[in-house]
């Protein structure tokens, strides 16, 4: 290796037994000296040699730097890469290898190494290597779509302004690219927010950069936006229903976006030669839908089961299957033909029950085309979307029109603003009168929860909060969201609690030291207490997450469950329910800020929900008294199971969707009738 020969090298290292790491380290200390003293040549020597006696990942990194000092770059790329297979979490390979690859001309190479590291430094939470890497990303706008896949992540991890950087260096090199100016409008977005005028400024840059798109996409050609459709599910609003406000007009405007940019990508496809481009079914015609070809013989009748398939990457142990997985476990198998679609990677027992409920349950990995087919190969009278905004796939395929009726359920519990999403599935008792004004799609509103929930087991975990410093005595009130659902709006609601209850910690769950999310949100929090005359770490906790299975272990431990206020709790408060916690919460003006309030009620516990945001504060210092909490825990507990497995709203989608296809399905023609013998008729007088 280096200027050594391969004879002198096999020799080291049969002798590097007997020479121990001291001697290595000297080595290694010469040579830099060397090195920086201009002499690479002597340098490389006694770094080859350190390295050929068993050196580690700094070693070949040293050695790396001097061969690429003296031109011998691919030398160099091979030890790095060498280093970032064998010891990942050692950085420096990484900003060498970039570099490298860049001065090769590799630029969408060495992008990638850079967003490998992103990844890294994203989960160590170390900002000083991220802000370095991004630094160095930047350069290499250029490369596209290796510059655009860690923007996305900086995003969804709560560096918008990070990301922004990223994309507005990509759209200075490649204005055209929509696919960037796209994700550049939702980099406008971010997850938690330090002050509540922060949110109105967000809105108001997402919908300038929404409306320069717009234009933009005017003047595109179907090529540009064929190739910004690889943005759509990647970069969405997520964060925008988090805001607390009616979404709908941004929301529309979205929708028309996207969905725009996936047909110019399918006609692309579709236009390609033949044997070039992927082939799916087309959509049969409403009129055909007696007579699919997908249908079996038996149901080519107008009398047939209704064929209603479910897509959603969340059919395993998740709140969405949860939620709507009793949809599909009780539509009544008489009438309906139940077909699944798992979008997701992830399966357990939940999947093979959902499964099991099926006609048919296909699962990936598939691209949209292959999910488009087999939708259409099924002969779909109805496609139903547990929730469309949260898993990119679903978003890309709710932009098609794949069944004649197309509905959304509330799993992420905004209007998707899609034009060919025809159906939003509501809850009678969580929508506000006017809540047909917040959605673009036609408003269903189910009875009651509109979901058949199945209460998820109860456990026999237990957990010490002695191990996170709360003492006996203490209240513990659990906020136990994610971070972006708490508004900064409400933050004055906790302190109040906590003048008036000194005992008072609550809990949230996040690790600020690895989550900028979490650190953000405490910070914030940490300002307002002190604002207010209060010690924020005496109040404040933020546990790490718990698996699934322990989360009831969480709930069980806490004293009060506080709801979050513009976008409140629901199967978390469900789970609160099967725990028997005394829930605090109050209706917002949206459907998505009255779930806990619906539950209440279902439960017959409406004097539990408070009407007003004071109201709200006084009941949650009324449950720091022991016995207050007590009535309240006997009171949720001997109600839970009012809200479990409830099958009028099942029996209510049924009703929908009969009549629903009714309208699309033609009725069959009737059998023509024999007409009567024309009868003699008497002669008149």
């Amino acid at each position: 290796m280096a200027c050594w020969s391969p004879i002198a090298c096999r020799r080291l290292k049969r002798r590097s037994a007997l020479i121990g790491a001291p001697e290595r380290e000297a080595l290694q200390g010469i040579g830099l000296a060397r090195f920086r003293n201009g002499d690479a040549p002597g340098a490389l020597a006694l770094l080859a040699a350190a390295e050929a006696l068993g050196g580690d990942a700094r070693c070949r990194h040293n050695l790396a730097t001097v061969l690429a000092a003296v031109g011998r770059g691919a030398e160099a790329i091979a030890l790095e890469e060498r280093n970032l297979r064998e010891a990942p979490d050692y950085i420096p390979p990484y900003f060498t290898l970039a570099q490298l690859r860049a001065q090769a001309n590799e630029a969408p190479r060495a992008a990638a190494v850079l967003a490998r590291l992103v990844e890294r430094a994203l989960a160590g939470g170390d900002d000083r290597v991220l802000e370095h890497a991004v630094a160095q990303l930047r350069p290499l706008a250029a490369a596209g779509e290796p510059v655009l896949q860690p923007a996305t992540r900086l995003r969804v991890a709560g560096r918008s302004d990070q990301a922004a950087s990223l994309l507005a260096a990509r759209l200075a090199v490649a204005p055209d690219d929509l696919g960037a100016g796209l994700a550049h409008a939702m980099a406008q977005l971010t997850m938690v927010h330090g002050e509540a005028t922060e949110i109105a400024d967000r809105r108001a840059r997402y919908a300038a950069a929404l409306a320069e798109l717009e234009a933009q996409v005017d003047r595109g050609t179907v090529a540009m936006l064929a190739e910004a459709a690889g943005q759509v599910g990647e970069a969405k609003p997520f964060v925008l229903a988090y805001h607390g406000e009616n979404d709908v007009d941004l929301q529309h405007r979205y929708g028309r976006l996207v969905t725009r940019m996936i047909r110019a990508a399918d006609a692309a496809r579709d236009a390609a030669p033949s044997a070039a481009r992927e082939r799916v079914a087309p959509m049969p015609p409403t009129a055909a839908l007696a007579t699919h070809a997908g249908a079996p013989e038996g149901e080519r009748d107008g009398l047939r089961p209704v064929r209603v398939g479910f897509a959603t990457a969340y059919f395993h142990l998740h709140s969405v299957s949860k939620l709507f997985g009793g949809w599909m476990r009780h539509l009544d198998p008489a009438r309906f033909a139940v077909f699944g679609y798992h979008l997701g990677q992830a399966e357990d027992a939940t999947t093979a029950a959902l499964a099991a409920a099926c006609t048919r349950f296909h699962r990936g990995p598939r691209d949209d085309a292959g999910w488009i087919a087999a939708m259409r190969a099924d002969a779909l009278d109805v496609l139903i979307y547990p929730e469309i905004g949260m898993h990119p796939t679903a978003v890309r395929l709710a932009t098609r029109r794949i069944a004649p009726l197309q509905c959304v359920a509330w799993g992420h519990p905004v209007t998707t603003g899609l034009p060919e999403i025809d159906v939003f599935l509501s809850s009678a008792l969580m929508e506000p009168a006017d809540g047909d004004a917040h959605y673009a799609e036609r408003l269903v509103r189910l009875p009651g929860l509109s979901v058949c929930y199945t209460p998820q087991p109860a456990g026999t975990g237990r957990l010490d909060w002695t191990a996170f410093g709360i003492a006996a005595g203490d209240v513990a009130y659990l906020c136990c969201q994610s971070p972006f659902k708490y508004h900064p709006g409400d933050d004055a609601v906790l302190t109040e609690i906590a003048a008036a209850v000194p005992t008072a910690r609550f809990v949230f769950i996040g690790t600020p030291a690895r989550d900028a999310n979490a650190a953000r949100l405490r910070t914030r929090l940490a300002c307002a207490f002190a604002a207010a005359g209060l010690t924020p770490d005496r109040h404040l906790l933020f546990v790490p997450h718990v698996p699934a299975p322990e989360f009831q272990a969480l709930l069980r431990a806490g004293d009060v469950y506080l709801d979050s206020l513009r976008w409140s709790g629901g199967n978390t408060t469900l789970e609160a329910v099967t725990a028997g916690l005394p829930i605090v919460t109050t209706p917002g003006p949206l459907m998505r800020g009255r779930h806990s309030a619906a539950i209440l009620t279902a439960m017959g516990l409406a004097d539990h929900v408070s009407p007003t945001r004071e109201a709200y504060v006084a009941r949650a210092i009324a449950l720091a008294d022991p016995a207050a909490r007590g009535a309240a825990r006997a009171a949720v507990t001997a109600r839970a199971d009012r809200v479990a497995e409830d099958l009028a709203p099942v029996r209510a989608l049924e009703a929908f969707l009969l009549a629903e296809t009714r309208v699309l399905r033609p009725e069959p023609e009737p059998e023509p009738q024999p007409q009567p013998e024309p009868q003699p008729q008497p002669a008149s007088a």
